[in-house]
């Protein structure tokens, strides 16, 4: 090969190797930013079309403050279910046609999450004597929650009560696959649930009374 040839070659492994860095460089820079959106990206519920989003408290969590709200409500960390809560049960400046919207929303809204079972303390375990401890379908839970919800706030307990170790035992006694919600729980979720399954029917009713009327105005007016 001459001298010529073999500059020529030189040169053109030379741009392939250039080429080919690039074409690396570039495909290592696209997967970080790739890499990098999907760690900055955090899905944010509808229920932000509501609210203005404020200064963020942590990775994908910021301050809310409801729109409809005079002075404007606010939460340091506004949480989806909280601020569904609050349009479906509480805002009373929010339009109609939204607060039905968001309390048939909570009121279907069913709990995907597992409660860890806490031991109670020098308790030996109810299963050595009958029954099974085996975790009891979602739907069983979802339904023994509403239940307890109701008989709480129907009988006027205290919220607090539901944390009593004789209330929890009586609760392994009746049922030991059943481990009932906390306070918090008690008080926040179920009672949001409760309360907008509850104005979800009496919007039922209203516009069934609203119906009932406008026939009997149209069989008047024909008489």
């Amino acid at each position: 090969m001459n001298e010529e040839n073999l500059q020529k070659r030189n040169a053109d492994l030379m741009e392939e190797s250039e080429s080919s860095s690039e074409i690396e460089e570039y495909a290592t820079n696209s997967s970080n930013q790739q890499s990098s959106t999907k760690k900055k990206s955090r899905p944010f519920t509808e229920i932000w079309d509501y609210y203005l989003k404020g200064t963020e408290k942590s990775h994908g969590h910021y301050e809310a403050s409801c729109y409809y709200c005079v002075p404007k409500k606010s939460w340091a960390r506004g949480k989806p279910a909280i601020l569904e809560a609050h349009l479906a049960n509480e805002c009373s400046n929010c339009p109609e046609n939204i607060a039905r919207y968001w309390r048939e929303k909570v009121a279907e809204r069913n709990s995907n999450y597992t409660r860890k079972k806490k031991a109670l303390p020098n308790q030996t375990a109810i299963t050595t004597h009958f029954l099974s401890d085996r975790p009891l379908p979602k739907a069983a839970v979802n339904r023994l929650d509403q239940k307890i919800a109701k008989a709480w706030v129907m009988a006027g307990i205290p919220f607090e009560v539901i944390e009593n170790l004789f209330i929890k035992d009586m609760f392994k006694e009746f049922l030991p696959a059943y481990d009932p919600p906390s306070r918090t729980t008690l008080s926040g979720r179920l009672l949001d649930e409760e309360i907008a399954r509850i104005n979800c029917a009496i919007d039922r009713d209203i516009d069934r009374a609203d119906h009932l009327t406008l026939g009997w105005y149209t069989i008047i007016n024909k008489i």
